[in-house]
């Protein structure tokens, strides 16, 4: 360990005597922390992607992937955690089977959706199928007996009568079979 420190430091202290160079020296030294701090959340967040459920059959990703109000396009945030889950599956589970569940909150479609959405169901459906999709054509994620299920708002996670709850229960997650 102090010889890793020694041959990280040396260069330092050499450059540093060198003259003109500190502020060069301390944007480097900020540079490298940054991408250490970055590297050590991105090991964590696949770390903390795996939940272990009853007796290690099943393994379901987490946190879920989670969805606006009435919607089952993934936006951004969503794709990065899809991104994440995309090499977790390829690389921890490349021979398992998975499935994708969509969920819902408690909240009738509205009328402006309906012709999109007619139901709850049918939007959690739509949820999972564009998880499915995402990870099919970005990462090549396939199996060979894929399911999506659809819940709607039967299981929820978090109270539907207050925002952060009806959040909660708006997601998607992937259960891993024979997952260990």
């Amino acid at each position: 360990m102090r010889l890793a420190v020694l041959a990280f430091v040396m260069p330092l202290v050499l450059l540093g005597c060198q003259g003109g160079g500190s502020d060069a020296l301390q944007g480097r030294v900020d540079s490298l922390q940054a991408a250490n701090q970055t590297l050590e959340r991105r090991v964590q967040a696949l770390q903390d992607s795996l939940r272990r459920t009853t007796g290690g059959q099943e393994t379901t990703l987490d946190p879920p992937v989670y969805f606006p109000s009435g919607s089952a396009w993934l936006f951004n945030d969503a794709k990065t955690r899809l991104d994440e889950y995309a090499e977790t599956l390829q690389q921890q589970y490349p021979d398992a089977e998975f499935r994708i569940q969509g969920y819902t909150d408690s909240v009738p479609i509205g009328p402006t959706l309906q012709d999109t959405y007619p139901s709850n169901w049918y939007l959690s459906a739509q949820r999972a199928a564009a998880v499915a999709h995402y990870l099919d054509t970005e990462h090549g994620v396939r199996t060979n007996s894929l399911e999506i299920e659809a819940f709607g708002p039967r299981t929820p996670v978090g109270p539907n009568e207050s925002p952060e709850g009806r959040r909660q229960n708006r997601r998607v997650e992937i259960v891993v079979e024979g997952g260990s």
